[in-house]
Protein backbone atom coordinates (compact mmCIF):
# COMPACT_ATOMS: atom_id res chain seq x y z
CA UNK A 1 0.00 0.00 0.00
CA UNK A 2 1.56 3.28 -1.12
CA UNK A 3 0.80 6.55 0.63
CA UNK A 4 1.89 10.17 0.25
CA UNK A 5 3.58 11.91 3.18
CA UNK A 6 4.97 15.42 3.59
CA UNK A 7 8.42 15.84 5.14
CA UNK A 8 8.24 18.04 8.24
CA UNK A 9 11.86 17.81 9.35
CA UNK A 10 15.04 15.84 8.69
CA UNK A 11 17.90 14.95 11.01
CA UNK A 12 20.99 12.75 10.60
CA UNK A 13 19.18 9.46 11.21
CA UNK A 14 15.44 9.97 10.62
CA UNK A 15 12.99 11.68 8.30
CA UNK A 16 9.87 12.92 10.10
CA UNK A 17 6.69 12.78 8.05
CA UNK A 18 3.09 13.85 8.31
CA UNK A 19 0.34 12.30 6.24
CA UNK A 20 -0.81 14.40 3.28
CA UNK A 21 -4.52 14.64 4.06
CA UNK A 22 -5.41 17.07 1.26
CA UNK A 23 -7.63 14.51 -0.48
CA UNK A 24 -9.50 13.71 2.74
CA UNK A 25 -11.93 16.58 2.19
CA UNK A 26 -13.41 14.90 -0.89
CA UNK A 27 -13.43 11.36 0.54
CA UNK A 28 -16.75 9.80 1.54
CA UNK A 29 -15.18 8.42 4.72
CA UNK A 30 -13.70 11.75 5.79
CA UNK A 31 -13.70 12.03 9.57
CA UNK A 32 -14.51 8.37 10.21
CA UNK A 33 -11.12 6.84 9.45
CA UNK A 34 -7.81 7.06 11.26
CA UNK A 35 -5.86 8.81 8.49
CA UNK A 36 -6.24 12.32 9.88
CA UNK A 37 -5.48 11.18 13.44
CA UNK A 38 -1.85 10.31 12.64
CA UNK A 39 0.22 13.36 13.52
CA UNK A 40 3.75 12.30 12.75
CA UNK A 41 5.70 9.26 11.62
CA UNK A 42 9.44 8.73 11.34
CA UNK A 43 11.41 6.49 9.04
CA UNK A 44 15.13 5.84 8.74
CA UNK A 45 16.92 8.17 6.36
CA UNK A 46 18.73 6.67 3.41
CA UNK A 47 22.01 8.39 2.61
CA UNK A 48 21.51 8.17 -1.16
CA UNK A 49 18.33 10.32 -1.15
CA UNK A 50 18.25 14.09 -0.88
CA UNK A 51 15.21 14.88 1.23
CA UNK A 52 14.32 18.34 2.51
CA UNK A 53 11.46 19.69 4.65
CA UNK A 54 8.45 20.41 2.45
CA UNK A 55 9.15 17.55 0.03
CA UNK A 56 6.55 14.87 -0.58
CA UNK A 57 7.48 11.20 -0.25
CA UNK A 58 5.65 8.21 -1.62
CA UNK A 59 6.05 5.47 0.97
CA UNK A 60 5.39 1.76 0.44
CA UNK A 61 3.86 0.63 3.74
CA UNK A 62 4.16 -3.07 2.67
CA UNK A 63 1.37 -4.32 4.96
CA UNK A 64 -2.13 -3.10 5.77
CA UNK A 65 -3.03 -1.52 9.13
CA UNK A 66 -5.51 -4.31 9.91
CA UNK A 67 -2.76 -6.90 9.60
CA UNK A 68 -0.47 -4.80 11.80
CA UNK A 69 -3.20 -4.64 14.45
CA UNK A 70 -3.61 -8.40 14.28
CA UNK A 71 0.13 -8.95 14.71
CA UNK A 72 0.39 -6.53 17.63
CA UNK A 73 -2.76 -7.47 19.54
CA UNK A 74 -4.30 -10.67 18.18
CA UNK A 75 -1.21 -12.86 17.85
CA UNK A 76 -0.07 -12.48 21.49
CA UNK A 77 -3.56 -13.25 22.79
CA UNK A 78 -3.84 -16.32 20.54
CA UNK A 79 -0.42 -17.56 21.71
CA UNK A 80 -1.41 -16.95 25.35
CA UNK A 81 -4.59 -18.99 24.92
CA UNK A 82 -2.71 -21.79 23.13
CA UNK A 83 -0.11 -21.93 25.92
CA UNK A 84 -2.76 -22.05 28.64
CA UNK A 85 -4.62 -24.71 26.64
CA UNK A 86 -1.48 -26.85 26.39
CA UNK A 87 -0.93 -26.54 30.14
CA UNK A 88 -4.55 -27.50 30.81
CA UNK A 89 -4.40 -30.41 28.35
CA UNK A 90 -1.44 -31.92 30.19
CA UNK A 91 -3.28 -31.37 33.49
CA UNK A 92 -0.79 -28.92 34.98
CA UNK A 93 -1.84 -26.56 37.75
CA UNK A 94 -3.38 -23.20 36.83
CA UNK A 95 -0.17 -21.36 37.72
CA UNK A 96 1.98 -23.58 35.51
CA UNK A 97 -0.55 -23.34 32.66
CA UNK A 98 -0.50 -19.56 32.96
CA UNK A 99 3.32 -19.56 32.96
CA UNK A 100 3.31 -21.68 29.78
CA UNK A 101 0.87 -19.19 28.26
CA UNK A 102 3.18 -16.29 29.15
CA UNK A 103 6.13 -18.11 27.53
CA UNK A 104 4.10 -18.66 24.37
CA UNK A 105 3.00 -15.02 24.38
CA UNK A 106 6.66 -13.95 24.73
CA UNK A 107 7.41 -16.05 21.66
CA UNK A 108 4.79 -14.08 19.72
CA UNK A 109 6.58 -10.84 20.70
CA UNK A 110 9.79 -12.29 19.23
CA UNK A 111 7.91 -13.05 16.02
CA UNK A 112 6.64 -9.44 15.95
CA UNK A 113 10.17 -8.13 16.52
CA UNK A 114 11.55 -9.93 13.46
CA UNK A 115 8.51 -9.14 11.30
CA UNK A 116 8.88 -5.45 12.19
CA UNK A 117 12.36 -5.44 10.68
CA UNK A 118 11.10 -7.22 7.55
CA UNK A 119 8.14 -4.91 6.89
CA UNK A 120 9.72 -1.48 7.43
CA UNK A 121 8.21 1.33 5.32
CA UNK A 122 10.29 2.13 2.25
CA UNK A 123 10.62 5.34 0.23
CA UNK A 124 9.45 4.73 -3.34
CA UNK A 125 9.71 8.25 -4.77
CA UNK A 126 10.60 11.79 -3.73
CA UNK A 127 8.74 14.81 -5.13
CA UNK A 128 10.73 17.93 -4.35
CA UNK A 129 8.81 21.06 -3.46
CA UNK A 130 9.66 23.66 -6.10
CA UNK A 131 9.33 26.92 -4.20
CA UNK A 132 5.83 26.38 -2.82
CA UNK A 133 4.22 25.07 -6.03
CA UNK A 134 2.94 21.92 -4.34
Amino acid sequence: MKEVFKVTRVDNKYVYLERDAVACGTCALSGSCSVQKVNEMKIEKKNDLEIFPGDFLIIDMKIRPAFIAFLLYGLPIIFLIIGIGIGTYFDFSDYVSFAIGIVFMSFSFLINYFLDKKFKPEVVDVKHNQGGIM
